[in-house]
This record gives structure tokens, sequence and C-alpha cells, in this order.
């Protein structure tokens, strides 16, 4: 097949992913494949990225005036600023990004609402002036910023050229960069799931796969006066001749850190990790697929080709896992679970999927691809029947897949203990990345005095309670406080079917719902008839000032630095005499302070006298600087009868 037929082969696949990323949602499409690229193309005074100072950036064959209209730019920007941009454009020289993809599942079958997207810009580090690449790290992280507040998550990463050809790409475990624990995965990811964004196409959908280092070095030197093509036009980002398992443990730590926010991702991973260690000891790469079908089709027999617009990475891969799964010699087949993983994943926006046409339109969309290509779970209408679930179902889901996540982790170090007793195949994680790795796995799942357990859930966010009662109940001799899902005190009823969770302490109940999600503040909150003592008004307002004390932990954003430091408590909420028992001559006066910790940890403290509260709030100050002049540290106290005698005592 002639070159320029493979090029325009792949230009129709990148312009498919494009259009399906415009299908799911234009508005997040026009941002991600016009706005961002022109941001980071120019850099003039009040537009989001600016830089103070000569920034290196600009992108290699990208027109500025050809993808953005005025009218989409006048959606995102001033009508000034756009004419005086209309009026005043001109490209940086020299332009210092070769290549601009996105890496993921943006343009997928696993596209969603939530979804983040990754940019890789491809940039020649030896290239930049002293401080250059500084500055341009600094604009991507305005750019950034900006887009998270209009609403889309964006994460940008500047990888060397010459690095990512050799395969010897460095990056610290951060905030989204696996560090060392990923190298060739990620390198394979990129290949088999981006969309070329702006800039150069790179070398690899031109090169046959297959290929050993050596053959490929050959083929490059060779191609531009055989095929006649200018290869300035291409990005050489090298070859992947196989995966090397040694890198397969730190690839398993990273899912599951990965899991703690977004665990149906993680299963699809985690079992592509489980495919690539069954099998010999290097493994057919499953980017090497997809290029066949794109590329290289003559090389595939005539069934086992697609139509472009048929061709999703994600879709591929998750039928290669069902069909791994299928072949198990054991009862406790998986196959069934990860079509169920697959199907959640692609609906984790579910609750708003039912809300237009068009998102009942994608939905119908999804279930037949899915079908078609035998990848449904045999009870999709469970499934769709997701906000509908008891408490109880999605604890159990989410043990389901921390389970499975857990086992599938043991089985894997199992099969990677041999490489430690050799030298030349040793795991290429570093020791660094383990213990920020491990770290956060400690500070999901570890248990300590006085810490807020986290639920082994599906996802937080899917967590969620609309509504929420709470009852009281004397055990005992002993205050229970429950709360149950439902509208309505008839729950109370059946609390098998309905409980969410009973603490002793009304507080530590609330703040447990919140840390998991299951308490936002769209959750309305309705008293047990039987429960007067409770004063619904004082607990909207605890619940309203510990939502805006403690935004929800996104453990995938606890920064590198916070996870290598000491434990530090960030912020602290103290709750004082919440029951508004007597004050005066009283010996017990009970207070609670939450706090959160720079591992993502909440934890409760209970009290019973202000000496107590006293000298918690000095530890706080001293070790940790906790405290109001510091704006990290919140006090509520309910309304009661004795508020001035409270507030003096509190003085003393």
């Amino acid at each position: 097949m002639p070159t320029k037929i493979r090029i325009d082969r792949f230009l129709a696949y990148n312009r498919s992913r494009i259009i399906k990323a415009v299908k799911f949602k234009e508005e997040k499409a026009t941002l991600l494949f016009k706005v961002v690229p022109f941001l980071l193309h120019i850099n003039l005074p009040g537009l989001p990225g600016f830089i103070d100072a000569p920034c290196p950036c600009g992108i290699m064959r990208y027109n500025p005036f050809q993808p953005l209209s005025l009218e989409q730019f006048r959606s995102y920007f001033s009508f000034p600023l756009a004419l005086a941009i209309d009026a005043d454009l001109s490209s940086p020289s020299p332009c210092y990004i070769h290549s601009l993809k996105t890496i993921g599942s943006i343009g997928t079958i696993a596209q969603t609402e939530k979804s983040d997207c990754d940019y890789w810009l491809s940039v020649r580090f030896a290239d930049f002036p002293e401080n250059g690449l500084k500055l341009l790290s600094q604009k991507c992280k305005i750019i950034e910023e900006w887009a998270m507040g209009v609403g889309h998550e964006l994460h940008f990463f500047l990888m060397d050229i010459d690095q990512t050809r050799d395969n010897s790409f460095e990056s610290r475990a951060d905030d989204e960069s696996a560090g060392s624990a990923i190298k060739l995965l990620l390198k394979d990811e990129l290949f088999r799931s981006h969309i070329l964004v702006a800039g150069k196409m790179p070398l690899w959908w031109l090169t046959p796969p297959g290929m050993s280092e050596s053959e490929y070095r050959n083929f490059v030197a060779e191609l531009p006066a055989k095929e006649k093509i200018n290869m300035d036009s291409f990005i050489d980002l090298g070859y992947i001749s196989n995966l090397p398992k040694a890198e397969i443990f730190g690839a398993c730590l990273w899912q599951m850190n990965k899991a703690l926010d977004s665990p149906f991702k993680s299963v699809i991973k985690f079992a592509y990790l489980e495919l690539l260690m069954n099998d010999q000891q290097t493994l057919n790469l499953f980017s090497d697929r997809i290029k066949q079908l794109v590329t290289f089709p003559e090389e595939l027999s005539p069934e086992n080709r697609l139509p472009i617009d048929d061709i999703d990475p994600y879709l591929l891969l998750a039928k290669e896992l069902v069909a791994f799964y299928q072949k198990e010699d054991t009862d406790k087949r998986r196959d069934e679970f990860i079509r169920g993983c697959l199907f959640m994943k692609t609906l984790e926006d579910i609750n708003s999927l039912k809300k237009t046409s068009d998102s009942s339109s994608r939905l119908k969309k999804i279930t037949a691809l899915m079908q078609h290509w035998d990848l449904l779970p045999s009870d999709v209408d469970h499934y769709l029947n997701y906000p509908s679930w008891s408490h109880q179902d999605r604890v159990q889901a989410g043990a389901m897949v921390h389970s499975y996540l857990g086992d599938t982790y043991k089985r894997l170090n199992w099969y990677l203990s041999s490489f430690s007793k050799d030298p030349d195949r040793a795991v290429t994680i570093t020791e660094e990345d383990i213990a920020i790795l491990g770290r956060k796995l400690s500070s999901f799942y570890e248990k300590k005095p006085n810490k807020i357990d986290y639920i082994q859930s599906l996802s937080r966010e899917m967590m969620f309670q609309p509504t929420i009662v709470l009852h009281l109940a004397k055990i005992e001799g002993q205050n229970n406080f429950f709360a149950f899902q439902g509208d309505n005190d008839t729950v109370i009823k059946n609390p098998k079917q309905f409980l969410i969770k009973r603490e002793t302490n009304l507080i530590r109940l609330l703040t447990w719902l919140m840390a998991n999600g299951i308490l936002t503040n769209k959750t309305g909150l309705i008293m047990a008839v039987n429960a007067p003592e409770l004063n619904l008004q004082n607990i909207q307002l605890l619940v309203t000032t510990m939502l805006d004390s403690f935004p929800l932990v996104q453990f995938s954003h606890i920064s590198t630095s916070q996870l290598l430091a000491q434990e530090v408590i960030l912020r602290a909420l103290a709750v004082i005499n919440f029951d508004q028992s007597p004050v005066r001559g009283a010996k017990i006066i009970k207070t609670s302070i939450i706090t959160t910790n720079s591992y993502g940890e909440y934890f409760f403290h209970e009290y019973d006298t202000l000496d107590q509260y006293k000298s918690a709030l000095r530890i706080l100050l001293t070790k940790h600087e906790v405290s109001r002049w510091h704006h990290n540290l919140t006090v509520f106290i309910p309304s009661q009868p004795e508020q001035h005698a409270l507030q003096a005592l509190l003085n003393q």
C-alpha cells in the first residue's frame, strides 16, 4: 500500500475520533480541539495562558486562523478582545511544540461527562532557552486552571521527543504522572489511544508492526528516499518492540491508586496487565493491532478488518479482555465482571444520561454497539437502573471491584516475585515512587484510631444519595443515630434494605457520609417523625459548614511533595456543644474536631471538657498552623439559650 494512502487512512481515523468527541459533546470538543491549541500557540495579554515574559510556545504546522471561528472565540472570550486578536494575530517564530495529542478515552465509547483530557506535548528540551521550559509549563498550568473554571479538567505533559524516542523519558510520580511506574506501557497507551490535535503526525503510523528496534531504525532511515516524503511533516517518537514484564509491578501499583478515584477504568487496565502477564515472556503490542487496522490493513485477513469509523481502541481492548477471561480454567469466571465494569465505565454519568433526548440517544447507541461486539453484560437492565440501587447494592458492587483489584494484584505480585531474583529483569519502579503510591493506598485502605473509614466504593460520586432520613433511637441507654436511604420515614422499618450507617455520635455519622460522597450539597435531609430531639435546622447548618470546609478528597490530585513529606493537618472544623446542653456550672461540655490531612485522610476527635478542646486547638496551631488566623479553622456553635455564657468560657 502506498505511503500516501496510509497517511490518508490515519487522517480519516483521526477525523473519525474527533467527530465522535464532537457528537458526544460539541462544546467540550470545541474547547479541546480548537480553543486549547489556539491558547498554546500564542501568548497575548487577556488570554488564558498569557505569560508576561518571552514565553516559548507555538505549535508547528498549525494555522490559528483556520480551526477557530470568530463566533466560537467570542463564546469564550470578550468581544473587544476577539476583535483585537483578529486584527493582530501572528504565529510565533520559532514554534516549540512539534505535536499536540490527546491520550486516553476522548473520542471513544469510554468518554463520559466526567472524562478529563490529558495532552501530550512533544517538545525538544534542548531547543528551549534558559527558563523557557519553565515558562511553557507555567503557561500550561494557567490554561489548566482556566479550563477548570469553565468546567473542563485538562492536564498537560511536556514530553521530550528524544527521550520518548529512546524510551528513556523520566517523570516522578506527581498528581497525574505515573513516574517510573509506567514507561513503555504509557507509550503503548499513547500510540493506541491518541488523537492528533495539531502539529506533526507521529511517524509510528507509517512503520510496519512487529519490527525489532534495529529494523525500525533502518526503515526510518530509508523512508525519505524510498517514499519521497517530507520528514519535517512527521515526528519520530520511536518504537516499542515489546512490553517487558518487569514494568508491570509498577503499573499495578499505579492502577491501584487510580482506582481510588476511577475504579472502572482501573479494572479494565488491570485486566490488560494480567493479560500481559499471562502471555509469553513478551506480548504483541495492542497498539500494533490498532495500527494494523488503521494503516496496515493488508496484514489482516478480510474478516478481521474494520471500517475506519468502527475502530475504537477502548472497544477493541475490551473485546480482547473478555475473550481472555472466557478462557479461564476456573469456576470464578471474570468475563461477565469485565463486561459489567466496561458498561458502567461508559455510563459513569448515568444520573444525567436520562435527562435529555441526546443522552437517551447516546445510551441506545452505546447499548447497540456493545451488543454488536458481544460486550453487553447479561443483566443490562440491572445496570441501567443504577440510580435506583439500594445503598447496600452499591456497597456490594464496590466491594466486588476492590476485591478483583486486590486479588489480581496478589496474582500479579506472585508472578513478578521471580523478577526480584534476577537483576537483569528487575522491576523498573523506583523506591521513591513505591513510597508515593504506597502512601495513597495506605491513606485509603488502612484503619487508624479516630480515622473516618472510606467505603471501598464504585466511586464516591456514585455513592451520592438525593435524600437521607436521619433517625435517633436509644439502645441500652445510649443514643444511636441512623442514616437511611429514602425520602420518607417508613424506611426505618426496613433497616436491612435501607440502612446506610449507624453511629453513636451524630457529627461523626455526618462526617462519614460526607467523606464518602453520600452526603453532598444536593442531598435533602429528612427527620424521622419519632426523632423530635434532632434539630433539623442546626443539622442543615452544620452540614453546609462541613461541605464548605472540606471539599471531597480526590486522591489523584494529592501532590507528590505532600506524600513524600510528613503528614500535616490542612484544615479543621470544631463543633461546640451541638446538643445545646446546659453550660453554667457544667463539668462536661462536649466538643468535636474534624480534620483532614495532607494524605487525604479524615479524623474525628471528641472532647468532654473545654480544657481538652483548647489543648487540641493549641496543638493544631503550633504543630500544623491550623487556626482562624490561618483561615483553615472553622468553629461552629449552634444557636442556644446560653450562647453568651458559652462564648465567655471559650474566651477564657
